[in-house]
């Protein structure tokens, strides 16, 4: 009885304790969160408005935040450590950086990418996601430095959001695919991922050289349309597998529903100007319609890598029969994507640099 009385007084000191743990974490959660915002609210900020600025510069519904232009390299550099309208556009990308790199060196420990032949597609989508987030970052800290630098910069962030698709796609057709679609259209379905990140990047340059502000509807189907099949032929081997299974019965599916719904909602935001269309001026520096697609991008990086890997280690033995995949198939595929990339973007640049007659 008196066991009892013990193990009960216990379990009701254990609850309020635990209780009062969970409340005391929320208070400092709650906190920080309130200090972040105070000192983000307190941050040098960059205050020319749109109207201050060349229409090249500006995008719907954000009135503020603007950085000048034609200022030295140093003064862009110096800007992320500043509030203005770029902010959380350069600093979610460079974590993407750092997350990708460290996962470069985690799963390196797991499946040793240096002699595991059968982890390189791996390897390869790690750094197709490493340059994609430098490419964005490099582009939203350094484009307001002048018009011909603008152009460049998101020209050349069209090769990451090429190189992201195609890397996409070859890390779901190895890792998550069904046996029997693999066996079915392996090589083909490479070759034709390639053929449509070359056309992604393309039209996107052509797009960014054709139109001019304030851009037609037309400019972002131009866009939005080659990178939409991009990603739907990318995410077909997660399609079929998820249609055909448990989802929530497995941890990996779960990520794999996880990013498709991310991404949707992301594009949805950015593709729409939404929520800064119902407020405009209110979400200048944070919570813009672009910030967002930003953040569901990384988040999407980060479920697509765990739940792949997932996939890995439950397929493993059927993966290990598999003929091992050549190096010079791997790399030689993402070199030749980057190699059309920089052709398509230096062709586009000229073009842009003669039509516009920019300096």
């Amino acid at each position: 009885m008196s066991d009892i009385t013990r193990f009960t007084s216990n379990r009701s000191s254990l609850s309020f304790s635990f209780e009062y743990t969970i409340r005391y974490y929320l208070q400092r959660l709650h906190l920080r969160a309130q200090l972040a915002f105070i000192s983000l609210q307190a941050m040098p900020r960059y205050p020319l408005r749109f109207n201050q600025v060349p229409p090249l510069f500006c995008e719907p519904y954000i009135l503020r935040g603007f950085r000048s232009i034609h200022q030295p390299w140093s003064y862009y550099f110096k800007s992320l450590f500043h509030k203005h309208n770029e902010t959380m556009n350069v600093w979610s990308h460079l974590i993407g950086i750092l997350y990708m790199i460290h996962l470069f060196f985690y799963y390196n420990t797991r499946l040793n990418f240096f002699e595991n032949a059968h982890s390189w597609p791996f390897a390869v989508s790690l750094c197709t996601a490493i340059i994609m987030f430098i490419c964005s970052a490099f582009a939203h800290l350094f484009h307001s430095k002048s018009e011909n630098v603008h152009m460049t910069c998101f020209l050349i962030d069209y090769i990451g959001v090429s190189l992201h698709g195609f890397g996409s796609g070859f890390l779901h057709i190895y890792y998550s695919a069904p046996q029997w679609f693999y066996e079915k259209i392996e090589y083909q379905y490479v070759f034709v991922l390639l053929i449509l990140g070359v056309l992604a990047c393309f039209l996107n340059c052509f797009a960014q050289y054709y139109y001019h502000r304030p851009y037609p509807p037309i400019k972002r189907i131009c866009q939005f349309f080659p990178c939409g099949v991009l990603w739907l032929y990318s995410i077909a081997p997660l399609c079929i597998r998820l249609y055909t299974s448990n989802i929530f019965s497995n941890p990996a599916l779960i990520c794999h529903l996880a990013q498709i719904i991310l991404f949707l909602v992301g594009a949805t935001f950015f593709g729409f100007d939404v929520p800064q269309r119902f407020c405009p001026g209110l979400l200048d520096f944070v919570g813009q319609g672009h910030h967002l697609f930003h953040v569901c991008v990384y988040l999407v990086s980060v479920c697509q890598m765990h739940g792949v890997y997932w996939d890995y280690e439950e397929f493993q033995s059927i993966i290990d029969q598999r003929s091992k995949p050549e190096l010079i198939f791997c790399a030689g595929s993402m070199f030749s994507l980057i190699a059309w990339d920089f052709v398509i973007v230096c062709f586009f640049r000229r073009r842009i640099h003669k039509t516009y007659h920019l300096d």
